[in-house]
């Protein structure tokens, strides 16, 4: 019903700060939702930071039909004219608000009656919210306006019902500086539970690279996008897991050979480009959701493949990354990785990690083949297929893709110049008789099936999900 479209940055930063402000404010039993895109996403986030599962509730929907139009409207200079007059709403009078409000009713029915007494958590739409408001009231002629992630607060007490609050919008201080009515466009996109300072650097690397790139993502290639299908080999009814989904280019790809497809990222500006290249695509198996790698919001063995491009080099602690992949595949659940890979040479390999780590102060570590099939080996994987390749890159892309400014630019050009004539970095950089310089990355995909299970010590478990313990990222 309506548009289904998926958060932008601006709405996973709101989901999130709501979120932190829920669990603060108020002990909840329950945590519902309409099942369109947008509140599910939210409410997933929600679930997240309060440890409750989702329960999607058909009904809550937003209208998908202009119905304001049916409704009386008073003369400018007359602001009481409806003031104690009732008018019945009819299907003959009002067909399509009377339809849409119907639907509202019977959905908070069924709430009412599943969940007596209860402390809930209803993420639904402002036309919806709206609806309950002036049914409830009587406020037949009032619009009742809602701010995305605006709270409103209804209770059931001594035999009526009391609005204690409306629209508020308190969670949003640290969104929106004092005296300004919206986000300030260069301020930090801070993760409010986040203890993890990396989750913190890589949140602000992405944002800057989101604003930065081309729309239509160019990483990876179509030909290496059907190397890892081929590698992969998935099943036409797979449910697939791709972790640090970044702009969505894995998920989509895979897509149309699997069954269901769910990619998960830490930085709410790439979930954003996520959502425009699902859209664009027509991508209807596939939804977006933000999570941290090392607590995935899924119960154990969830997953028949789980994908994975470009995470490891990110993350402080990657064999704990790798244990909460193997928590959420089925027994003999397939992991696909697709990693940047230095030398097996260790000063080579210390001199191309100083090098990424100025072009992208997120990035954390340049790891061999060798050490990456190690820490997959040692989380329980067996593998089954290696394969090494080389992508040769043009040094001024390499940089306009990580959005670096001018000073890094220079400084990484240096640094790339200096390791020309001995390839210091092995990274095989050659300069062209204009002055251009290529360079070209190693890297390594790689399958490995689950071996049998164990019990992993650092596991806890709440609910059917592993306790977050908010190390890594996603």
């Amino acid at each position: 019903m309506g548009d289904n479209s998926g958060l932008t940055e601006l709405g996973w930063r709101q989901s999130q700060l709501v979120a932190d402000w829920l669990a603060h404010t108020y002990q909840v039993d329950a945590l519902l939702s309409s099942p369109l895109t947008r509140a599910q996403q939210t409410a997933e986030v929600i679930g997240q930071r309060l440890g409750l599962p989702v329960r999607l509730v058909p009904g809550l929907e937003e209208a998908d039909q202009p119905y304001w139009g049916e409704f009386p409207v008073a003369p400018e200079n007359a602001p009481l004219t409806f003031w104690d007059h009732s008018q019945a709403l009819t299907e003959e009078h009002t067909p399509l608000y009377s339809a849409f409000r119907a639907r509202v009713r019977g959905a908070l029915a069924q709430i009412l009656a599943d969940h007596a007494g209860k402390t809930l958590i209803v993420v639904s739409h402002g036309g919806t919210i709206g609806t309950i408001l002036r049914s409830l009231f009587g406020w037949r002629h009032m619009s009742v306006f809602t701010e995305n992630s605006g709270v409103t607060h209804l209770a059931w007490q001594g035999g009526q019902w009391r609005l204690i609050i409306h629209n508020s919008q308190a969670h949003l201080a640290a969104l929106n500086p004092p005296g300004t009515a919206a986000p300030a466009p260069n301020q930090p996109a801070r993760a409010p539970w986040a203890a993890d300072h990396q989750i913190q650097a890589v949140i602000d690397h992405y944002r800057r690279v989101a604003n930065a790139y081309p729309k239509e993502p160019v990483i990876p290639g179509e030909k290496d996008l059907q190397a890892l299908i081929k590698l992969a080999a998935p099943s036409k009814d797979a449910r697939v897991l791709d972790v640090a989904t970044g702009a969505g280019v894995v998920a989509c790809a895979f897509a149309p050979h699997v069954g269901q497809v769910v990619g998960v990222d830490i930085s709410p500006a790439m979930l954003e480009r996520a959502e425009q290249l699902r859209l664009s695509k027509s991508c209807e198996n596939v939804q977006f959701r933000w999570a941290n790698a090392t607590a995935l919001p899924f119960p154990a063995q969830d997953f028949d493949l789980l994908t994975c491009r470009d995470l490891l080099s990110y993350v402080t602690d990657p064999q704990a990354v790798l244990a909460e992949f193997r928590r959420v595949l089925k027994p003999g659940g397939a992991l696909l990785l697709d990693e940047i890979i230095g030398t097996d040479d260790p000063v080579k390999r210390a001199t191309q990690e100083a090098i990424e780590i100025r072009r992208n102060p997120s990035f954390l570590h340049t790891f061999s083949g060798s050490a990456i099939e190690g820490f997959v080996h040692a989380a329980g994987f067996q593998v089954t297929k290696a394969e090494r390749y080389a992508l040769p890159r043009r040094l001024n892309e390499w940089l306009a893709y990580a959005a670096a400014d001018a000073a890094t630019s220079a400084t990484v050009r240096t640094m790339v110049e200096a390791s020309l004539e001995t390839d210091a970095a092995g990274l095989s950089a050659r300069q062209g008789r204009d002055g251009a310089i290529t360079l070209t990355h190693h890297r390594l995909r790689l399958l490995a099936i689950a071996r049998a299970r164990q019990e992993h010590p650092a596991t806890a478990e709440v609910n059917g999900h592993r306790a977050p313990d908010q190390k890594g990222l996603g």
